[in-house]
């Protein structure tokens, strides 16, 4: 379902949503990522990467097209389609999920806290991911690029949005910080450098930092309802790692559809 309102959400100018093209790269024995996986068949134009085009260091690959989101643009538009419809958001600290269901009269509350779901539910199966990136001026980048980490290097991506390029990356398991490490930020730069070299002399615009919400599976469901059968109804949609933005409207159908029922 994702991938089809991605596309559709592609036609739309303010979404911020394109189809872009580039390749996934991973380094190994070369020829042992000849079968295509199941993912990459759902997607347009794919086709193994020839020599030519693997930076050094990366042995096979593919090239494809697929949805790429500018999330401050991406998040901006949701926002703007939630009003819309009447929805109100409103910030403040939540310690139970059941008792602001209650002050706020809610006949349903859906937790999406992502890791916060952690401490909130508690849920001891939840661990952060952090991830940090570069935001640069775009040197006139116009593909993507994706080198899977593995043992010996760590991941690596380009992402072009325009004027800006998003440089990444890192996946440090249980690691809760949130300000940006200037070793780290060095060492992407230098990594995606040694990719695209026009990246060597680019403007730096901003560092972010975020954590993926992992758990073994994703937590999608209702909890049972309470013995009096007269509480609100808690639904928990969370655990989706860095596949967020993959799973959020297939996700968010099956919320609604628990909430219809």
């Amino acid at each position: 379902m994702g991938l089809a309102m991605f596309r559709e959400l592609a036609a739309d100018p303010a979404a911020g949503v394109r189809i872009a093209h580039g390749i996934e790269v991973s380094r190994g024995t070369p020829g042992a990522d000849d079968t295509p996986p199941a993912w990459l068949t759902e997607l347009d134009g794919y086709h193994p990467c020839q020599p030519a085009e693997l930076p050094a260091g990366f042995t096979s690959g593919w090239r494809y097209s697929a949805p790429l989101v500018h999330m401050p643009t991406y998040l901006g538009y949701l926002q703007a389609r939630f009003e819309s419809a009447d929805g109100k958001i409103e910030t403040g600290t939540v310690s139970s999920l059941l008792e602001t269901a209650r002050d706020c009269g809610a006949r349903a509350v859906v937790n999406c806290a992502g890791v916060g779901a952690r401490h909130l539910v508690p849920d001891p199966a939840m661990t952060p991911v952090r991830g940090q990136v570069v935001v640069a001026a775009n040197p006139g980048i116009s593909e993507f690029f994706i080198g899977a980490g593995d043992e010996s290097a760590e991941l690596i991506y380009l992402f072009p949005h325009g004027d800006t390029v998003v440089l990444g990356g890192t996946e440090a398991v249980g690691d809760w910080n949130l300000e940006p490490v200037p070793a780290v930020a060095d060492r992407i730069l230098r990594d995606c450098a040694a990719v695209e070299p026009r990246l060597r002399a680019a403007q730096v615009l901003a560092h972010r930092v975020g954590l993926r919400p992992v758990r073994p599976t994703v937590r999608l469901e209702a909890e049972p309802a309470s013995a009096a059968g007269d509480g609100p109804l808690i639904l928990h949609n969370y655990g989706h790692g860095g596949g967020g933005v993959t799973l959020s409207w297939g996700c968010a159908r099956d919320i609604a559809g628990l909430l219809a029922n």
